[in-house]
Order: structure tokens, then sequence, then C-alpha cells
């Protein structure tokens, strides 16, 4: 398909002259004379690319920039200033609020931009093998081996602290413990929409624009929520091909997407928890619990799942009655990346009144084991892509 790019320009000859040498070029455009009408264009349907001139009849065109920019839905549409004003002022205050390339008006203007558009797609292709501006956002698994390790928990708490700690990030939270969910009961969050309903609406490829629709909207908490099912039934008719196909369009969608799955492995969920950045590992410190999930971390790994993507967070250690970390460590052969304090009563009344835990108990000791491990996650990012 071809590149589709919005010309933003207050002067109508401009934008008819760019529309006709473009479209001749190849390329899919439209035009929008005003920043509120484009604002509106890149919100229906965002293009590729938008270039803009600085001076607008409404908001300027550096104002409609750092609006794009500070939108993640719009983080892959690439921002090109094209202008009459020569200032340097004008050209660093640009370059800093998101714009990729400066290009005066003047004769050839029009050849320099085309050479910039084209060299940009190559460079893409040069660098993903696929052809596209996206680049994933980063998946962190939560897992464990025994039911009630409070993988829920742990996973929506740091979801709560990774938005605290990475502003503006766009983070959505999905819940995989089949066949009954519990992130959408420990937040109040109810929805027909679910990934069983996706994958089972008959269509061979999902669209980025369909999965958003599935997606809640951000919740106060700033994160969102995508629902496993809802029921057993639901369960029971997901597509495994499809559900592969929706975690790769999430994160080319979204920043971050954090995937409980509770106590499950299975051939639904190992493709994806192989293709997580980190997979958190609940254990409790109960002897019974530690050895299976030695057993887990051991078949992780015999699938192609690197010790190194393995987080093991203990949950619920209280004084001495429990396994010390030196023993868990010596089973599983791991070592522990967090531990977090015995709150069981705290966290059934946060779940009771469907908020998360932080927000309910901000200054009780658990709630720096939750923002540690998410630091930790959000280092692990930074190494991704540095």
């Amino acid at each position: 398909m071809p590149e589709k790019i919005l010309f933003v320009d207050g002067d109508q000859a401009t934008l008819n002259w760019l529309k006709a040498k473009f479209a001749k070029e190849g390329f899919d455009v439209d035009t929008a004379n005003r920043g509120d009408l484009a604002w509106s264009k890149i919100q229906a349907d965002p293009p590729d690319i938008l270039i803009t001139e600085l001076t607008l009849p409404d908001l300027t065109g550096l104002e409609l920039v750092r609006r794009v920019k500070q939108d993640s839905h719009y983080r892959y549409v690439g921002m090109f200033i094209l202008s009459l004003r020569t200032d340097p002022q004008d050209i660093a205050a640009s370059l800093d609020a998101g714009a990729e390339q400066y290009i005066m008006k003047r004769p050839g203007s029009d050849i320099e931009l085309i050479a910039k558009i084209r060299a940009r797609k190559a460079q893409s292709k040069k660098n993903t093998g696929l052809g596209s501006m996206q680049e994933l956002g980063n998946q962190f698994s939560f897992c464990s081996a025994k039911g009630g390790s409070g993988t829920t928990s742990v996973c929506i708490n740091t979801a709560y602290a990774l938005a605290k700690l990475s502003h503006g990030a766009d983070i959505v939270v999905v819940d995989m413990v089949l066949p009954l969910g519990t992130i959408g009961l420990s937040l109040g969050y109810k929805s027909e929409n679910t990934v069983a309903r996706l994958s089972n609406l008959g269509v061979k490829a999902l669209d980025p624009s369909l999965i958003k629709k599935y997606v809640s909207p951000p919740l106060r908490w700033g994160f969102r929520v995508l629902i496993g099912a809802n029921n057993p039934n639901e369960a029971t008719s997901i597509d495994i091909e499809l559900v592969r196909d929706l975690f790769m369009n999430l994160r080319q969608i979204y920043d971050y997407v954090l995937v409980d799955f509770g106590r499950m492995l299975s051939r639904l969920s190992l493709p994806i928890l192989e293709t997580s950045n980190g997979i958190i590992l609940i254990v409790t410190p109960d002897m019974s619990t530690v050895h299976s999930t030695r057993l887990v971390a051991e078949y992780l790994q015999s699938h192609n799942i690197s010790r190194n993507q393995l987080i093991l967070v203990n949950n619920r250690t209280v004084g001495r009655v429990w396994t010390t970390t030196q023993d868990i460590e010596r089973e599983i052969q791991l070592p522990l990346m967090e531990t977090l304090p015995y709150e069981v009563e705290h966290m059934t009344m946060a779940i009771n009144d469907a908020v998360p835990f932080m927000e309910k108990f901000p200054n009780n000791a658990a709630c720096m084991g939750f923002t540690d491990l998410a630091r930790q996650l959000l280092q692990r990012a930074k190494q991704a892509t540095g």
C-alpha cells in the first residue's frame, strides 16, 4: 500500500499543488487547511506521515506536532515541517517537539521532501526487515506454578507502578487466566469485548483498529485492560493462531503489554511467553510451591526461553516461618529479583473494593516492592531498545 501523507497548510493553493505533486509520485495524499481539522483527521485515520507548515490559521504547526507526539496512539506517525520560516529557533523548537525533519519552502523543496520520505521508508525496511515504521512495544508475562500465588495482584500493581514511573506510556493489561479471568473482577471492570470473542470473529488477520475496540479506554490508574474470557464456553473456542496475531498487534499499538497467565502453561500461553521481554515467575515461600516453580522454570528453559528472561519474585514472605531466600534460590537455581511481604488481608480489602493495592494502601511497605519491580521492567525495556 502507498504511504499516506497528510499535508497541513493555511494556503489552499499550496495544498492543491502538493496534493497533485505527491499523488503523481504514488503517495496517498490528504490535506487540511487548519490545525484542528488536521487533528480530527489524524484521530479518524492516522497517516503514515504528517507534513505541516508552522503558521496555521488556528493552532500552530508546532502545537499540532506536540499533540501528535504526546499521544502514544500516533507514535508511529512521522512528522515533517515544511515552512517559510527560517529562524533557527523555529527549527530547533520543531525538532525538540518531535519533528523528524525541517525543510524550508523554496524551489526544489518538494524534491527534497520526496527524497527524505523515501529514504525514511528504505531505512525502516533495512532496520526491521518488514517495511514497517513500527517498533514493537515491551511485553512482560506474569505466571506461577500454583494457583493462589497472587499472580494477578502482582500484575495489576506492577502495571499501576509502571504507569506512575513512565508518564505518558500506553500500558495494557491482558487477562489470560482462563477459563475465567481475574483482572476484571479485581478492578471492577466488565466488558463483553474479550480475547475469546475477538478470536472467533472469523477473520484471517486482526486489524489494529479492530483490536482497539476490544481494549478498554485508559482506566483511572493509568493503564488499559483486555479481558480474556467471561465464561468457560468462550475460553474453549479461542483460536490459537489469531491469539498470536493479537499479541503481535498489541505490541505494535501499546508501549507495554502486561499479560496475566496465572497458573497456565499450554499451547496457548507458550508462544506468548517465548516472545516476552521478561517472564515474572511468582513463587510463594513454601517448599511445595518452590519445588513446582523449579519444574516450571526448567520447562520454560527447555522451550527456548533463556534464564535471563525469567524474573523470580517471592510473594507473601513473613518472618522466619517460611522458606528462606537462600533455600528458594538454591532449589530453583535462579536469583530472587524481588521479595514482597505478607499482605493477604490488605490485598483482599483492595480486591473487595476493586482498586489496586497501591492506591488503597500507598504507604504500605509492599508498594516499595511493586515500584522496584516496575523499575526493573523499565530497565529491561531500555536495554532491549538500547
